[in-house]
């Protein structure tokens, strides 16, 4: 992955992965593929996008998107609705000392704290709003594709119901059926964008999803 802009951007950056690297490695867990190192990387470079776009404070926005899951425990787990807040009161440790986010690691945990779907979190500032933005976008388009089946093949979730896959006489249930997360929160995400540029994002990102689902219909009959 490329991270040059990343690097050249934010002095702060390598030594702050640096950090979160050797946090990850000191977790012992081995997470599924959906919210690897890769995953905030990723977010990390949309927050960039984003901030540039909207004017935003990138140290604030995207320090928050690289430690966004430095909590992590499976989608399944009784405690995965408080990883956000678990991940915000981590971070400023990871973000003490560093150039330039050493005296905003308090904007960086209120950004973690209130970005996750599941938890209902509410944005209140720009930099919260551009890191719930640049998380969802990595929820939806080809890549999210990807990540909601790697994250329900994590916990033993089927595709989906195989009398019943688009729940016509059953009621959602994403912790069993893959398929269902699509109704239960990806086709949500785009109307929920906060800043104008995610919005023009989500839109081609939500008709690869879209599409996905008309082709899929097609070939289960």
């Amino acid at each position: 992955m490329n991270l040059s802009h990343l690097q050249s951007a934010y002095p702060w950056f390598n030594p702050l992965l640096v950090r979160f690297r050797a946090d990850l490695a000191a977790e012992g867990l081995s997470r599924d593929s959906a919210h690897d190192l890769s995953h905030s990387l990723r977010v990390a470079r949309l927050a960039h996008r984003i901030c540039e776009a909207e004017s935003a404070d990138g140290d604030v926005a995207v320090a928050a998107a690289l430690l966004h899951d430095l909590v992590w425990v499976p989608k399944n787990h009784r405690d995965s609705k408080r990883t956000a807040e678990m991940s915000a009161k981590l971070a400023p440790t990871l973000c003490s000392g560093l150039p330039l986010i050493d005296q905003k690691t308090q904007r960086i945990a209120e950004c973690i704290l209130t970005h996750s779907f599941s938890g209902g979190g509410v944005a209140a500032s720009l930099e919260a709003q551009i890191l719930q933005d640049a998380d969802r976008l990595e929820a939806i388009g080809a890549i999210g594709l990807a990540r909601v089946f790697a994250t329900g093949a994590s916990f033993g979730a089927a595709l989906w119901h195989s009398g019943d896959p688009w729940a016509e006489r059953r009621d959602l249930d994403d912790k069993a059926f893959s398929l269902d997360h699509f109704e239960r929160k990806l086709l949500k995400l785009a109307a929920g964008m906060n800043t104008a540029s995610a919005k023009a994002l989500a839109t081609s990102r939500q008709n690869v999803l879209l599409g996905y689902l008309v082709a899929l219909r097609e070939e289960l009959g």
